[in-house]
């Protein structure tokens, strides 16, 4: 079974530093984010566009 985006394991850093890690949804409601928001800061996209000090998600892969 695949797991949605939603459903993965994310791990929250800004810039170098570790900041918490859930999934979208509990990190969403932590942070009081909206999940699109979210899903946003996974994109290759957005890291590679991103500034020293920027939030920024990255999914944990067992």
């Amino acid at each position: 079974m695949k797991l949605t985006k939603k459903d993965r394991y994310f791990a929250m850093y800004k810039g170098d530093k570790y900041v918490d890690g859930g999934t979208i949804v509990e990190l969403a409601r932590k942070y009081h984010r909206t999940i699109k928001q979210m899903i946003y800061l996974t994109y290759p996209t957005t890291h590679k566009r991103a500034k020293d000090n920027r939030l920024l998600l990255y999914e944990v892969k067992d």
